[in-house]
């Protein structure tokens, strides 16, 4: 059975508060938050991808949530990071709350499917996002995304 992507992010890859004010620079910091993991073969790579893909269309997802990813040899396995900004970011048009940065094998797109499937829906709950909005630690992140 394929992972989830409440199951593979992990709270050390979750910040509760980015700094940036523009997307191109919020997508680099969330992506940064990983950038020592052991699946990640390339990171300046990796990172050149998704600033690729988001220039290509726009991965705001409505709800305020934006879901940047890259289908890349520069990961080892599926990759996340998310972050989350109390302002939020202008991604054309639509301001952002939460930014999920997904690295994914090329040849592992159905597992990716599946997992930004799980936590797309998860998003467009408002009682999700709201609760999302006020967790005070990254565990308590974790555990209302995992419900």
């Amino acid at each position: 059975m394929s992972p989830t992507a409440a199951q593979l992010l992990q709270p050390e890859n979750l910040s509760l508060e980015i700094a940036a004010t523009d997307k191109d620079t919020a997508i680099l910091e969330v992506a940064a938050i990983m950038q020592n993991s052991p699946d990640l073969s390339d990171f300046k790579r990796f990172c050149q991808e998704l600033l690729i893909r988001d220039q290509l269309r726009s991965t705001a997802a409505g709800y305020g949530v934006a879901f940047p990813h890259a289908r890349t040899d520069a990961v080892r396995e599926i990759v996340i990071a998310a972050g989350r900004s109390t302002p939020g970011i202008l991604f054309g048009e639509e301001r952002v709350h939460f930014i999920f940065v997904i690295g994914t094998p090329r040849e592992k797109a159905a597992d990716y499917l599946i997992a930004v499937g799980t936590l797309a829906r998860r998003m467009r709950i408002e009682k999700t996002r709201t609760a999302l909005r006020k967790a005070a630690t990254p565990g308590e992140f974790m555990q209302i995304l995992n419900r």
